[in-house]
């Protein structure tokens, strides 16, 4: 499916999965097997559960590690298809420290595949205020909730931004392949 955008209407943007963002822990053993976990593509999911179950249940974690481990759990969560305990998790990450923008990131990607898109697009919004490291991975999300609300020229201008930010990332440019770009006519 292609989708024509105007160019007058590109014009008043401003540019501003499997590619959720895990949060890199320091604290126990139990809490760096449960980001290496949700670092890996080919770990189990149950195996990783575990690790981030016995890194939670101990006192000793910070913060800021308690807040990454819920994030990677939740990562794993989702994996294993049980995206409601994932937003509970990346939930109790964001109680524990609300500026996390990898938590506000990867809540979003759970909120997009329940077809939320509004709410969505307002977590990917929010990764992007705080600063996420992988602005990207946020805008390219963001450019999916966008689209999936028939928000095209808003989705075009955040693939584009995705692309501009990692030249190459195929996942944007297969998405932009899908849009049409014309003139507007112009009404005098």
């Amino acid at each position: 499916m292609r989708f024509l955008i105007s160019l007058a209407a590109l014009a008043i943007i401003a540019p501003a999965s499997a590619t959720a963002q895990s949060v890199v822990t320091i604290g126990t053993s139990q809490a760096r097997g449960c980001y290496e976990a949700a670092m890996s593509v080919t770990s189990r999911a149950s195996t990783g559960l575990a690790l981030c179950e016995a890194a939670l249940a101990q006192d000793a974690l910070s913060r800021r590690d308690r807040a990454a481990t819920e994030v990677n759990m939740g990562i794993l969560l989702m994996h294993a298809g049980r995206s409601d305990e994932a937003l509970a998790a990346y939930d109790r990450a964001l109680g524990i420290q609300p500026q996390l923008a990898e938590a506000w990131l990867n809540r979003g990607i759970a909120r997009f595949a329940a077809r939320e898109y509004a709410l969505a697009e307002a977590d990917f919004t929010r990764s992007l205020e705080l600063n996420i490291r992988e602005a990207h991975k946020a805008y390219y999300h963001r450019a999916l909730a966008l689209d999936a609300r028939e928000l095209y020229p808003q989705a075009y201008a955040d693939f584009q931004q995705a692309l501009e930010l990692a030249p190459g990332w195929n996942l944007p440019l297969r998405e932009l392949e899908r849009y049409e770009v014309v003139r507007a006519p112009v009404n005098g």
